[in-house]
């Protein structure tokens, strides 16, 4: 399960060197976990972390096994010693999804380490999940697709501006305030007479009498890794991103075989619409759809992007029984992803894929149900 590597920062340089002989964060002495349903996804998300220098590198499946990593790795380490420094957990995933995870990470008595950074992962970018994330106590949400760049940015700034932790009613996490900005006395909800501040050596008494903690601790990842407390948040050297970024894209032709089997599946899981029962082949295909959303645009795809986020909005119902139009709207999206990939259609597709966008857009509107359940036009 652990996969570990010790590398330089860059090609002919010693660890700690970046470009110009200018420090660099030793990216070599952090550890990370991934958790991640989707096998490819997996293998390219710890690729990118071990091209950018990560040093330990461990990945799981789902949120279950991710628990169970990390109550394993706390019992085998001396006492005290986190099991991982940071987690990096995609949000919907089978049985216990990112959310149920990161609940666990904050408020469970068997956490190991309550004030772990969690990096949210996920191709649902909406609104409601990115606060549910924050609200829940997330470090920061990074959005599918991502790039090498995008992902060692917010995984530096995730240690390079760690933000004081918050313990108030309903919530516990890092301070949901991105900045500190002075706030109107006449507007603040709590008076600052009631706030605990709780320093790493400080031994607090009677902390449920107030209704606000502050969790001011250490410098601990950044100082770990070499970044200065009060310095800009560093960056990687450039032929260290396009080396990671050359990674990503190495493993084009890869994702191009699995999607097409992905399609010619859901292609089987439309025809078997008409047979069995909708609910479980609905959500199957919703699923499928969430996968494929998140991953289109990593890959030089992005018509896959835009029409997966489509069938993933269409089919977030999933209802009993199915009418023969809304069998036909998630035929036509199947069709328009089997399209891209057959046509190896990268970017945007220039004239081919904006008529495949206006033919998507066609079904859409033949096929979406007027008020009153009827088919439109």
């Amino acid at each position: 399960m652990e996969r570990r590597t010790d590398r330089m920062n860059g090609p002919g340089k010693e660890p700690g060197k970046g470009t110009g002989g200018s420090t660099a964060p030793r990216l070599d002495l952090l550890s990370v976990l991934v958790v991640e349903d989707s096998g490819f996804i997996r293998s390219v998300l710890t690729a990118t972390l071990r091209t950018i220098g990560v040093g330990s590198v461990h990945a799981v499946v789902n949120g279950i096994a991710a628990v169970r990593f990390l109550e394993e790795r706390r019992a085998a380490l001396p006492p005290g010693t986190a099991p991982v420094d940071v987690v990096i957990s995609d949000l919907m995933m089978p049985e216990v999804d990112g959310l149920m995870l990161l609940r666990w990470i904050r408020n469970s008595a068997r956490s190991p380490d309550k004030f772990m950074p969690v990096l949210m992962l996920s191709g649902a970018a909406d609104r409601g999940y990115v606060e549910q994330a924050r609200d829940l106590g997330a470090t920061d949400f990074i959005a599918k697709p991502f790039s090498a760049h995008t992902l060692s940015s917010r995984l530096l700034h995730a240690l390079a501006r760690p933000r004081r932790y918050v313990l108030a009613k309903g919530y516990f996490g890092p301070d949901r305030r991105r900045a500190q900005r002075p706030v109107q006395m006449d507007c603040r909800l709590t008076d600052p007479a009631e706030i605990l501040v709780v320093h790493s050596k400080s031994k607090p008494a009677a902390i449920e009498r107030y209704p606000v903690v502050h969790f001011d601790l250490p410098y601990r990842l950044g100082a770990k890794i070499g970044i200065l407390p009060n310095g800009p948040v560093p960056t990687l050297p450039d032929e260290i991103l396009a080396a990671a970024e050359q990674e990503i894209q190495n493993r084009a032709g890869d994702y191009a075989h699995w999607i097409g089997a992905e399609v010619e599946e859901l292609a089987r899981r439309v025809e078997r619409l008409g047979t069995e029962p909708a609910a479980g082949l609905i959500g199957q295909i919703n699923r499928t759809a969430h996968e494929m959303r998140g991953q289109g645009g990593i890959f030089g795809y992005p018509l896959i992007t835009h029409v997966a986020k489509s069938l993933y909005e269409a089919t977030s119902a999933a209802p009993d029984a199915i009418t023969p139009n809304e069998r036909l709207l998630i035929r036509a999206h199947v069709d328009a992803i089997r399209a891209v990939m057959n046509g190896r259609i990268s970017g945007d597709g220039g004239a081919t894929g904006k008529q495949l966008i206006a033919s998507l857009e066609v079904a859409k509107r033949k096929y979406a149900k007027a008020e009153g359940g009827a088919p439109a036009g």
